[in-house]
């Protein structure tokens, strides 16, 4: 009798150390965006606060598809919607994953008063600190290179987020 249950308790032990090697389906990221405009053409530089989403399909435990929604809000009413797609690559470690992505979709804001809707593409990446395997963790921040074409000026602008990452979803096998 004893021998059966020591052998259980290996299997189990061994086990529970390869649910570490699945990836959950989805990571949904949610928390602060703080964009550095560059409006080009000498005009003056803008700081702007907001917030920002995304939702991750790891399609395995290295690669994903990202959609990214982030708003940011700016001095005198100035505001900018960006809706992106694309690629993410992810190192999944014990306790951080980092990422790669290069994302491609529409920006929507009024820069001069102006509402348009104008292409936008963004390179970048970042650290998620995991608290547990099973689901909560901490984005420590996301840096991204965010290029839009508002008024036939491109605008080179930085991208900085953090908050909080949950994975769910049924798991992935370690593809």
């Amino acid at each position: 009798m004893r021998k059966h249950i020591l052998v259980c308790a290996v299997i189990a032990l061994l086990s529970a150390s390869t649910l570490g090697q699945s990836t959950l389906r989805f990571d949904a990221f949610g928390g602060y965006s703080y964009l550095h405009s560059d409006p080009g053409s000498g005009l003056r530089s803008a700081d702007a606060s907001g917030w920002a989403t995304s939702l991750n399909w790891n399609w395995n435990r290295w690669l994903g598809l990202k959609s990214d929604f982030s708003g940011s809000y700016c001095c005198t009413g100035q505001r900018e919607n960006n809706l992106l797609f694309g690629p993410q690559v992810t190192f999944r470690r014990e306790h951080a994953n980092f990422f790669v992505h290069g994302l491609g979709g529409v920006s929507h804001g009024n820069p001069g008063g102006v509402s348009d809707n104008v292409a936008a593409y963004a390179f970048g990446g970042g650290v998620d600190w995991r608290f547990t395997q099973s689901g909560f963790g901490l984005r420590l921040g996301q840096l991204d290179y965010l290029a839009t074409r508002y008024g036939g000026i491109t605008r080179n602008n930085v991208r900085y987020s953090t908050g909080f990452v949950f994975n769910f979803g049924g798991k992935n096998d370690n593809r």
